[in-house]
């Protein structure tokens, strides 16, 4: 009896500090996994009183971009494209590795400065974030990034 808690005491410490490593690899793995397959992530930009361009794009899982020129830019109307899935595996792991549905939602805007909306649908969460004072920070930097991904400065032309 004495031996078999002693294997017991020596065994389960042994396995833990052998599992842990494992269970965390797996949790990494969670993290850094595939694109889910409800993820979207749509950058609206509103005009302001001058010529800013006013347009939304989506970009989703399956690697469909839908776009749609609104004012103030090269292409008015509706169009759509697919880009490669490596570049939406991007866009999504820089969303997680920036924490992104733990940022600040800003509610104000200011006069004559054109919108960014940004919204983002993953893992079934959904978030909105707003930057409507033109200020340099995340949500203009993630928004230059949607942008690049989704190729829509053929589309807006030079006036980004």
């Amino acid at each position: 009896m004495t031996l078999r808690i002693l294997a017991t005491a020596v065994w389960r410490p042994a396995f833990l500090l052998l599992a842990t490593p494992i269970a965390m690899s797996v949790h990494s793995v969670a993290q850094t996994g595939p694109v889910p397959k409800d993820f979207s992530v749509t950058l609206e930009r509103t005009g302001c009183v001058g010529s800013c361009p006013g347009y939304k794009v989506t970009i989703l899982a399956d690697g469909s971009v839908h776009y749609e020129g609104l004012y103030y830019v090269q292409a008015e109307g509706v169009r759509r494209k697919t880009i490669p899935a490596a570049k939406i595996e991007k866009v999504a792991q820089l969303l997680r590795d920036d924490h992104f549905f733990d940022w600040e939602e800003k509610k104000s805007v200011c006069l004559d400065f054109p919108e960014v909306h940004i919204t983002v649908l993953m893992n079934g969460k959904e978030k909105h974030v707003l930057e409507g004072c033109n200020q340099a920070g995340d949500v203009l930097a993630l928004a230059r990034t949607i942008d690049k991904v989704a190729g829509t400065k053929r589309w807006v032309g030079q006036a980004q």
